[in-house]
């Protein structure tokens, strides 16, 4: 059926609906445009959501294009400061069914951004029963798949893919104003923009399809990134309990602790510094205190933690200042600013998962980023304390076991890799004593050091960076070197075998195909240096991610969609659920099971399980 006639009422801002603002169409005209759209939508739905910046989950939609794939499109205002604007109710009357569709795929630049932006207007893409259509297609991550270092804009996109010049919906910038938002643009100047946009999306679908087969990247696609987008939908909708009274106890302790440092450090500089002023450290470290100066920047002498830490062991200063930098970050960027992100309506914190924003494939976090809690302190660890599971439930973190190393055992067939990982040894200790041809009990400093360099390998680590990490003379780092790669010889095939074939091909690839373009490894000097440890550490770190998302792709089915167990958090190597407390043991063999079998490597895959009242009980 036709969608009824437009209200005669202008829905958020009265705005008549006989006639568009300045002679634009009418609302009239524009239900008759979607109609054209609705009626071929069975075929597909091509969305682009017009909407004030902001987080997706709490989106306010301007207004919405919408095209069929014949290219018809169709353009509803909702939240124009000039109108005319459709009624949200009547819209979501007209858009529902074809919305829930099961069979009607769905294309947009950013789909789980148009989940959320949907589901706040109670107009969801798909319910608890249903995913996104067969035929649904996200353009950022396939683009970003295709080439992680090029613009992902629709109009870079049209532009690149398609010859074609896309008009934008920004307004434009006014010497001495701020930029208004699209709501402040007359309804037809967005609706010939964002329809432009909407019929766009299906020759670049097209076109983005064609460039992932062609790079043989469709299964990676179509089998990972694609199905994980509705993963990290359910994630950030689910977010974490937080308790605010754990994080504002550490900030009034830390605050205590702040000024001691500061008071030590005043003390020591002999006057008072300001401890934010690199001019002044440089004056206090390098001429008052007479500590050995290190890197010349523009303004001065560099007082960054690098050189505090070259000159930690010499004065109590630098090292204070260490100790003061860390604390008064962690004060800032966690236990002040995480209970101003708990969302008022449920209590919860709420990350946002980017897909599209590390070129190995690793999931990044933000707003706040929870990937990045530091857990190499006492006082960072704590934090986790903070993150509770809610009233009757229970938190299951799984960590895989160095997952990075095990996929450089299968990707090198090191025979040495691979029996230590088969036997279940430890693999550090097993590297020392290769290294240092012991036998029996390895001591833990001669551990420590194994394991700076085995992780350090995988980085393209040199003897300088090893020497400086470890304490030692250049000598004796590179004869390290030189003692991990006779111990491991397959290890120094494999990383020179991936370096000949990425100068060669100009790309790397990980165990599942992910590519990684690298034309600066046919430049010169530090471009070049760093294109090449580029190559050697994407097909380690971005399998290792590739089979992370993988296991969360089994995980999440293996739970369900029942809402009692839920997948909060992905943390590199480490997934974070909640559960009701007395399906913990269940739920955790489930999630055991799925991420171990997750891929076939050449040695196990194994996954340490824990449960608790917080995340730092679960480990």
């Amino acid at each position: 059926a036709a969608p009824p006639a437009a209200s005669t009422q202008g829905d958020l801002f009265s705005a008549p609906a006989e006639a568009g603002a300045a002679g634009g169409p009418t609302l009239e005209q524009l239900a008759a445009k979607l109609h054209e759209v609705r009626a071929r939508a069975v075929h597909g739905l091509a969305i682009v959501p017009v909407m004030l910046p902001g987080a997706p989950r709490h989106a306010v939609l301007v207004g919405l294009a919408l095209a069929s794939r014949d290219g018809s499109a169709a353009y509803l205002p909702l939240a124009h400061e000039s109108g005319p604007n459709f009624m949200l109710d009547q819209v979501r009357t007209w858009l529902a069914p074809v919305l829930a569709d099961a069979t009607a795929p769905k294309v947009a630049l950013d789909l789980k951004a148009v989940l959320h932006a949907f589901a706040a207007h109670q107009m969801p893409l798909a319910d608890h029963r249903t995913s996104l259509a067969p035929g649904s297609f996200d353009l950022h991550v396939a683009s970003f798949l295709c080439d992680p270092a090029r613009e992902h804009t629709l109009e870079a996109l049209a532009r690149d893919a398609l010859g074609v010049e896309l008009e934008s919906i920004e307004p434009p910038a006014i010497r001495g104003r701020s930029r208004g938002g699209p709501g402040t643009l007359a309804v037809a100047d967005v609706a010939r923009a964002a329809g432009g946009m909407a019929a766009a999306c299906w020759p670049l679908a097209d076109a983005l399809r064609a460039q992932l087969e062609s790079r043989e990247q469709w299964a990676l696609y179509s089998g990972i990134e694609h199905p994980l987008i509705e993963v990290l939908a359910d994630m950030e909708r689910a977010g974490m309990a937080l308790d605010a009274g754990v994080l504002r106890e550490m900030s009034a302790t830390s605050a205590g602790e702040i000024a001691a440092l500061e008071v030590r450090l005043h003390a020591l500089a002999g006057e008072p510094v300001n401890l934010a002023s690199g001019a002044q450290l440089a004056r206090v470290l390098f001429e008052t205190l007479g500590l050995p100066a290190g890197r010349k920047t523009r303004t001065g002498f560099s007082t960054d933690s690098e050189v505090l830490e070259s000159l930690a062991g010499l004065h109590e200063f630098p090292r204070l200042l260490l100790e003061w930098r860390a604390l008064t970050k962690l004060k800032s960027t966690y236990l002040d600013a995480l209970p101003a992100a708990v969302d008022p309506r449920d209590q919860r914190i709420h990350t946002t998962f980017e897909q599209t924003g590390v070129a190995t494939g690793r999931l990044a976090s933000s707003d706040p980023n929870l990937q990045n809690i530091p857990v190499r302190t006492p006082q960072g660890r704590a934090i986790r304390r903070a993150f509770v599971a809610a009233p009757e439930n229970v938190l299951v973190g799984a960590d895989y076991s160095q997952i990075e190393l095990r996929v450089m055992a299968h990707l090198s067939g090191d025979p040495a890799l691979l029996e230590a990982f088969a036997s279940g040894e430890d693999i550090h200790a097993s590297t020392a004593r290769r290294i240092f041809k012991l036998a029996g009990d390895v001591p833990p400093g001669l551990r420590a050091r194994a394991k700076v360099v085995n992780f350090g390998v995988m980085y393209g680590m040199g003897a300088r960076s090893l020497a400086q990490q470890m304490g030692l003379g250049l000598a004796e780092a590179k004869e390290f070197i030189e003692g991990y790669f006779t111990a491991y010889a397959g290890v120094r095939r494999f990383l020179d075998r991936t370096l000949e074939e990425a100068r060669d091909r100009g790309w790397v690839q990980t165990l599942l195909g992910r590519r990684r373009y690298l034309p600066q490894l046919r430049g010169g000097g530090m471009e070049r240096s760093m294109a090449e440890r580029a190559a050697i550490n994407t097909p380690i770190q971005g399998s290792a991610a590739d089979l992370v998302k993988l296991a969360m792709l089994r995980v999440h089915r293996a739970i369900g969609r029942s809402g009692k167990v839920r997948l909060l958090l992905q943390v590199h190597d480490e997934l974070l659920l909640e559960c009701p407390a007395g399906e913990a043991p269940a739920v955790a063999e489930r999630v055991r099971v799925a991420m171990e079998g997750c891929y076939p490597l050449d040695v196990p895959l194994t996954v340490a399980v824990g449960t608790g009242a917080t995340w730092f009980d679960v480990h």
